[in-house]
This record gives C-alpha cells, structure tokens and sequence, in this order.
C-alpha cells in the first residue's frame, strides 16, 4: 500500500507531494523507497531543506545502485534517464536513452522520453526525428503517434499534426485524453464540426472525462448551437456538482434567449 501511495501521488504539485513522499525515503521496504525517489524526480530542489536534500540524494544513490543491478535491460536505462533528467543532468540522460535504445532498439518508452528531453531544451526538430524512427519500428505506437504531433503543434504545424493525432487517438481509445487533444486540435484548425464529431465519440466511450464535456460546452456555444451547448452544460454540472463555475456557465446559457 505504501509503495502504491507513492507512485499515485507522483502528478501532484510539488510541495504537496513533498511532503507526502519524503517520510518513505525511511521506509524499511526497500521497493517502497525507490518509488518514493522516482515520485520526488522534478520537485524543485530548492523546495527541500538541507536535512532533506541529504536523504533525498541518500534515496537517489540506492535508486542508481538499484537500476544498475539491472544495466542488462532498457526499462533501467529509461529510469536512469529520466532521473537525470529531472536532476538536469542532460548529457547523462541523453546517454542513458541511447543506451536503452541500443540495448532493446524495439524499446519505444526509450525513444519517446528522449524526444521528451529535447523538447524541454527546445530541441524541436531532434524531437521529431527520434518520434518517427520510433514509429517505423512500430508503426502502431499510439503514445509515438501523439507525442509526435504534439511536437508538430508546437512547432506550428498543425496540418501536420491532425494525421499523427488522429492515429494516436485511434490506436489508443483507452486514453481519452487522446481524443481530446485531437478534437481540440481539429477545432484550432477550422474544423469545428469535425471536433465535436470526435470529441462526442470520445464521450460515448468516456462519460467521466471531463475536459471532453468542457470542450464539449465550448465548441457548441461557438457553433451557435444553443440546444447542444445546453446539453452539455446539464452533463457538466452532473460531472462536478461542486464546480461553482460549471453551474454559473448552466445558469447563463439557460437564461439566453
């Protein structure tokens, strides 16, 4: 239970996350520990004390000790990488995901989180490159697929993006957030109907995902749909009844003519 606490509270914000994780860096289960190290990867350094920041190094040498004892396998290399990385050790990291690409060159995890490090150094076009050598070793990589055209997005070429990001919804319906990024991206491009059409798939499949049924209100409202818009609106509030803004948009589209 400890060891799953700590990998669940690895997308919370920093401080909270902390404060929570930091205790099992003293767990007696050595597992426990390493999860606690790879929850902390990206908290600010300067969020910890002194006194922390020497447990937290102690917990980040028996991780690398750890995934050492595996250097035959990929998966221990990413880990490494991505420790580096959030210690902002780019050459180390770099280093570690080419050496888990040349251990298990089929190894996608290993591609995308190098194509992860280049875009955080702006390195846009490397990033794209490493994405589509991943996708002709497996051409049906859905998380290749929507890391790919979120890189082209950023870089403006959104054209260019819809394909990759179609292929990423498509090949992975079990991620709503998939759907979501096309249909937003569909939208952004003109395709409005084409978006809602999406998005209204995506629904069907994930009735609890929020950011579809906000996209949902919005889309609908811009597309002069009153009926739609309203629909959505109810199925939002339903969603989150404790969302006082989701209530207030229900209230004013209500009282439109």
């Amino acid at each position: 239970m400890r060891r799953a606490a700590a990998v669940a509270v690895a997308t919370v914000e920093p401080q909270t996350r902390l404060s929570l994780v930091l205790p099992l860096l003293r767990d007696p289960i050595r597992t426990v520990r390493l999860e606690a190290v790879a929850s902390l990867m990206g908290v600010p350094r300067n969020l910890y004390t002194p006194e922390q920041l020497t447990r937290l190094d102690q917990g980040i040498t028996e991780y690398r000790q750890a995934q050492m004892f595996h250097a035959d396998r990929a998966e221990a290399h990413v880990n490494l990488g991505a420790l580096d990385a959030s210690l902002g050790n780019v050459v180390a990291a770099e280093a570690a995901y080419r050496t888990a690409m040349r251990l298990q060159p089929f190894f996608i995890p290993a591609y995308i989180n190098l194509a992860d490090l280049y875009r955080q150094h702006n390195r846009e076009d490397q990033a794209v490159q490493t994405l589509r050598t991943a996708l002709e070793l497996d051409p049906r990589n859905g998380d290749a697929y929507h890391a790919l055209g979120l890189s082209l997005v950023r870089q403006q070429r959104l054209r260019e993006a819809l394909p990759a990001l179609a292929q990423a919804a498509q090949l992975r319906p079990d991620l709503p957030h998939y759907a979501y990024v096309y249909g937003v991206a569909l939208h952004g491009a003109g395709e409005g109907q084409r978006a809602l059409q999406v998005l209204e798939a995506a629904y069907a499949q994930h009735p609890a995902a929020r950011d579809i049924v906000v996209a949902l209100v919005e889309y609908s409202i811009q597309a002069r749909d009153r009926p739609g818009a309203l629909a959505w609106a109810r199925k939002l509030v339903e969603l989150a009844p404790e969302d006082s803004a989701a209530r207030q948009l229900l209230e004013s589209l209500e009282r439109r003519p």
